[in-house]
């Protein structure tokens, strides 16, 4: 998911870059919990018909779904901000503020003059997903890895339609 937000001249932009979520945490949690008291009900079955092995699985797999759920939800807060004005472009990754959390915030920051900035999509065939950098300078970085491949395409357009403004 791309957000802009540009001067009235396209100069000075700001576009923010995240993945699509599907659940919020709370939903998660509602889903996990769901499986879990489903599952939960039908080991107990099983274990009053003297199949009680069946619960430790059961366990195991309610942990299993939990631990890969929070990892879809953590990874869901990953961002990268490209800021752009009259001379540089800025590209910063990291992760979106969650409320109160200490967590947040850019691991890292990579500047780039406007002037010799460009813009390349990748095209891969078969299984491999296009790859969107911006170059300058023999540096090189990857853009919006978690996005699919027509929203990498948007994205790339909106960033040589702003660079080409200077």
């Amino acid at each position: 998911m791309v957000t802009s937000e540009c001067s009235s001249d396209d100069i000075d932009c700001r576009l923010v870059v995240r993945p699509n979520r599907s659940l919020s945490w709370r939903e998660s949690m509602v889903f996990v919990t769901a499986v879990a008291l489903l599952l939960g009900v039908v080991s107990a079955v099983f274990a009053i018909k003297g199949y009680w092995m069946i619960l430790p699985f059961a366990g195991l797999e309610v942990a299993a779904l939990a631990y890969c759920t929070y990892r879809v939800a953590d990874a869901g807060f990953r961002c990268e901000v490209i800021s752009m004005d009259a001379s540089q472009v800025v590209v910063e990754k990291g992760r979106q503020r969650r409320g109160a959390s200490e967590r947040g915030g850019p691991e890292s920051r990579i500047s780039f003059p406007r002037a010799w900035a460009r813009v390349e999509l990748s095209k891969h065939r078969g299984w491999y997903p296009d790859r969107l950098t911006i170059s300058a300078s023999g540096t090189r970085v990857e853009l919006g890895g978690f996005l699919a491949d027509e929203e990498k395409q948007q994205l790339a357009g909106e960033l040589k339609r702003l660079l080409a403004k200077r």
